[in-house]
């Protein structure tokens, strides 16, 4: 194991395959080979690599970590998921491919380094190894005052992807806003038919267990839910839909905004928003990190895309936390700043360590 944690260009002293730094290791390498492959593919050929390998060998357990630390990279930036139609079937599903090697320069001085070689190539030549700093599924690179981005990294082949080209997000709006756009398109669309297999996102369950939430349709269901759908191919699809006694009488697919993003990155927010105008709004818990000046931000429900590459530019990942879905650590002197943009954006409620 130690020479399989080596080989990934990780420390076999301070790391193992149940390391979360690893485990992105392993999964960018097997998409180095296997892309452009489903998401559902790529997980079970990782979850296959490890079978044996770990210490806590369940299925389930192993399938869930994998299936995160996927997820994770989409969001960072080193996987692109995008729709790609079937030309025989004419059946559209969303494959993954590796996102060009990338630099995305910080104003602290750092670079996050983004994107996958083909082949199982490294990310840099060699002269960086001992420079790139591994945080979960991000990867850091810390240059001289008197070095360049585009000497060091772009010398390397890696092309500079800007900040604000990075860290691209819809347009803030009101809660209610978003709510009402979503439902003048659903209900512009026509009836849906039968629909089997929908599992919806129950409103009315509490905001602070997010895998609880999700249950089959019963009959005293009318209304507007988040759902997904098993689909022939991939992933079940990400919808919005129309019930009355439990039926879908319409539904959206989405991404219904922007057709090339991510179908659980248009669900997640309008979920906070529908949560925010009932006025159950999610759940942020803020509490003092364990070295004095940090602060460490846990999350009990999912966040766009958008939202993690800002936290990853401007904290570093703690992954899963006892409580929490993900977790990040913030220096103190952001979190201001850092908290007024997701109560504007995800109209997130903050709970400080200690409150009910």
């Amino acid at each position: 194991m130690a020479a399989t944690v080596g080989a990934l260009g990780l420390d076999a002293a301070a790391a193992d395959l149940e390391t979360p730094e690893v485990l992105a290791a392993i999964v960018r390498r097997a998409a180095s080979f296997l892309c452009p492959i489903t998401p559902g593919a790529l997980a079970r050929s990782v979850g296959e690599c490890l079978d044996g390998l770990v210490a806590n060998d369940q299925p389930e357990t192993r399938s869930s970590l994998v299936g995160a630390m996927l997820e994770d990279l989409v969001a960072y930036g080193d996987l692109v998921e995008a729709p790609i139609e079937d030309d025989r079937s004419g059946v559209s599903r969303r494959l993954l491919f590796l996102a060009q090697p990338s630099y995305v320069p910080l104003p602290s001085g750092t670079c996050l380094i983004v994107g996958i070689r083909a082949d199982g190539l490294p990310i840099d030549d060699g002269s960086l190894d001992d420079r790139i700093g591994y945080y979960n599924h991000a990867r850091r690179v810390t240059l001289g005052s008197n070095e360049e981005p585009a000497d060091v990294l772009g010398g390397i082949g890696l092309r500079e992807l800007s900040e604000q080209q990075w860290l691209h997000r819809p347009q803030a709006v009101e809660a209610a806003a978003l709510v009402k756009q979503y439902s003048v398109q659903l209900a512009a669309a026509g009836p849906s038919g039968s629909v089997e297999g929908v599992r919806i996102l129950d409103p009315t369950t509490p905001v602070t267990y997010y895998r609880g939430r999700w249950r089959a349709p019963a009959h005293r269901d009318t209304g507007e839910f988040i759902g997904r759908r098993p689909i022939q191919f991939g992933a079940d699809q990400w919808c919005y839909c129309d019930f009355d006694d439990g039926e879908v009488t319409r539904l959206v697919d989405l991404p219904a905004v922007d057709r090339l993003g991510r179908g659980c990155d248009e669900a997640w927010r309008l979920q906070a928003a529908i949560d925010a105008v009932a006025g159950t709004p999610q759940h942020l818990r803020v509490r003092p990190g364990r070295i004095a000046g940090e602060v460490i931000l846990q999350f009990q429900s999912p966040i766009p895309s958008w939202g993690q590459r800002r936290l990853d530019a401007l904290g570093q990942p703690l992954g899963r936390q006892p409580g929490s879905l993900f977790a990040y650590r913030l220096s103190d002197d952001l979190i201001d700043q850092e908290l007024a943009f997701l109560e504007e954006t995800m109209w997130l409620q903050v709970q400080q360590e200690g409150e009910a």
